[in-house]
């Protein structure tokens, strides 16, 4: 017999049998908030979606610790941590002796949804990218125009203009002004495009006036250029393809 045999011993607490259901739901309510911020169709309606974020994720956390109770486990220790739902979750785990790598996923979450939610988006559209956005969207977009097409309007106006255009972008009470400057048949023009931005989501899109050599046009006029710019413009395109 050798006397210096030592048996293995697990000195690990028994993990304690409880439902996660509250749980999870509190970890996963950022990802969800983000999935379902794509609905919001206004900032408004975004800032009550994620203050219901920000208050079901500690209720979760409440409804936990209670169930908690129910399974005759003593709470005592985690005291009002839900309303701070990591740190809940991190002193929860470890008291029914579970892994804490929940805590690490919803650390993760909320620090994603905290930089890539709508607003923060949101902060980084300025003067210096709203010519861009302008350039890259579909002319269609336009609610001076209906149907659907991937014509860009940059792609319209350069094809419009004779010379380079020149792109400009200033703040707005409504959001941001836009403005293209070229020249077509020798005379200059000037077309304004208004952005309404909410500082979350866009909403109207338009071209509010166009001027030629610095002369406002009257409505025959505009819509004339407007058409040959970009209805024209999409007609000759799709003729050359079919030839």
């Amino acid at each position: 017999m050798d006397l210096n045999f030592q048996p293995d011993v697990d000195y690990k607490l028994p993990k304690i049998k409880v439902p996660g259901g509250y749980l999870m739901y509190a970890i996963l309510l950022p990802a969800i908030g983000l999935f379902l911020e794509r609905y919001a169709y206004s900032a408004k309606i975004a800032m009550i979606h994620w203050a219901l974020v920000l208050i079901l994720m500690p209720v979760s956390c409440a409804l936990d610790k209670r169930m908690l109770e129910k399974y005759e486990v003593d709470t005592i220790t985690l005291g009002k941590t839900y309303l701070f739902p990591p740190l809940y979750i991190f002193k929860r785990q470890a008291l029914v002796h579970k892994e804490t790598a929940l805590c690490i996923a919803c650390i993760v979450l909320c620090v994603g949804a905290i930089f890539t939610n709508g607003f923060v988006k949101g902060m980084r559209v300025n003067n210096d990218i709203m010519p861009e956005v302008v350039q890259n969207s579909s002319f269609s977009q336009l609610n001076n125009f209906s149907g659907t097409t991937l014509t860009t309007i940059g792609e319209c106006l350069k094809a419009y203009s004779s010379e380079e255009l020149k792109w400009t972008s200033e703040k707005a009470d409504y959001g941001f002004k836009v403005t293209a400057q070229g020249k077509h048949d020798d005379k200059s023009f000037s077309m304004i495009f208004a952005v309404e931005f909410d500082g979350f989501t866009y909403h109207d899109f338009y071209i509010t006036d166009i001027l030629e050599n610095d002369k406002e046009l009257d409505k025959d006029s505009k819509t004339e250029i407007l058409d040959q710019c970009f209805i024209k413009y999409e007609k000759d395109k799709k003729g050359s393809k079919g030839n």
